[in-house]
């Protein structure tokens, strides 16, 4: 169940990370960065036919401009969506923020409370009694935790007989058997890591960054981190279209320091204000050489796409990595609850049953308290009221 568990929580932590990437880009959406990025190149084919109209440079300078400012929206929207799974600040090398550091707080509070419990369910065994609530409690807490990350857990026994303690208790394949242990997050400025402080493997780490593609561990951990990594691809995707569009004009030479300036990263990539001032320094007898590089192939080297294509292969691959997390998250759930099913079956419960029989008991209650209240009252009448 627990393995269960983990692989669902894998796939469910991804989807609305992958959803709000996908609704950022809005694709396909009137007046998308698709449509834009059409308009702008249909613009210079404009100019190219009047290039000395001074109306149609101040089209081609508003048609940039608007490109601009939806690429570089877009870009910090995609930023914000990856800033909510781990804020990393490079300069302390810090996790300061984001869902991933909420999560290990939770994985700390969960293993305090397993490491107590033990201790808890030991003295009850030494005295030789069955702590059974003790070890349910124990199971719904394991079960809780795996849902962060893969667990395994091997109970100690003594002549046979369980003692409540754990010869193996591991979380993400590290040794957290000892009480006191607790988790951390490290990074390197780029790399997320969880770092272990107590017990054997004192110092331990796992590279979350580098593991977060590996479904044999699982957890919502990994599965966030996974999410933040398609994220950044997503904008690094990004910065290119701007990075070559940028520089790719600038190689015509159609505007002295360029038409765009500035990079996405920096949150300063922009048409140049010296052309939005004053749209006339476009030199138009240059405009059917940008008009041209509608057609061009850009990077990635090998895979020959022109601007149009390269982001329609963006807006593809979100769209595709929702759809691959919700199917996978939707088959995991299906197993999971087909798995509960069993549980319920082999062990003779069923919630459902349960529940109906409860409230089957209450309305019983409700019936032998109006009775009794009716007694009451009779009783009352015939002593205190008749015999006077």
């Amino acid at each position: 169940m627990r393995r269960c568990t983990t692989d669902s929580a894998y796939w469910e932590s991804q989807l609305p990370v992958l959803q709000l990437a996908e609704a950022s880009i809005a694709e396909p959406a009137a007046d998308g960065i698709g449509d834009r990025i059409t308009d702008f190149f249909r613009a210079w084919m404009d100019l190219n036919n009047s290039p000395q109209d001074a109306g149609v440079k101040a089209a081609v300078a508003q048609a940039g401009d608007s490109l601009a400012s939806l690429v570089s929206y877009t870009y910090n929207q995609l930023g914000d969506v990856r800033d909510s799974i781990a804020v990393i600040d490079p300069v302390a090398s810090a996790v300061t923020g984001g869902r991933i550091s909420g999560q290990v707080a939770e994985v700390n509070d969960l293993l305090a409370q397993i490491h107590n419990l033990t201790g808890s369910i030991k003295k009850v065994y030494d005295a030789g009694q069955q702590p059974n609530d003790l070890l349910d409690k124990r199971d719904m807490l394991l079960e809780k935790l795996s849902q962060y990350g893969l667990v395994n857990v091997t109970f100690e026994t003594a002549s046979g007989k369980p003692t409540g303690g754990m010869s193996q208790f591991t979380f993400l394949g590290m040794d957290v058997k000892q009480a006191g242990t607790s988790l951390d997050l490290t990074t390197n400025g780029t790399e997320i890591s969880l770092k272990i402080n107590g017990g054997t493997d004192d110092g331990m780490s796992i590279n979350l960054t580098e593991n977060a593609f590996n479904t044999a561990l699982g957890g919502s951990l990994l599965g966030l981190e996974r999410a933040r990594r398609s994220v950044e691809d997503y904008m690094l995707k990004l910065d290119d279209l701007g990075a070559n569009m940028s520089d790719m004009i600038a190689g015509t030479g159609v505007a002295a320091g360029g038409f765009f300036t500035g990079a996405l990263p920096d949150g300063n990539f922009a048409v140049n204000s010296a052309l939005l001032q004053n749209p006339t320094l476009i030199d138009g007898a240059r405009a059917g050489d940008v008009a041209a590089l509608r057609d061009v192939r850009i990077d990635p080297p090998g895979k020959p796409y022109t601007f149009e294509q390269y982001y329609a292969l963006l807006v593809t691959l979100v769209g595709g990595a929702v759809k691959v997390a919700g199917d996978t998250a939707g088959n995991q759930t299906a197993i999971k609850e087909q798995i509960i099913s069993l549980r319920d079956s082999a062990s003779g419960v069923s919630t459902e049953e349960e529940m109906t029989r409860m409230i089957q008991y209450q309305y019983a209650f409700q019936s032998s308290a109006r009775l009794v209240t009716v007694l009451d009252g009779m009783l009352d009448i015939v002593i205190n009221r008749l015999v006077s």
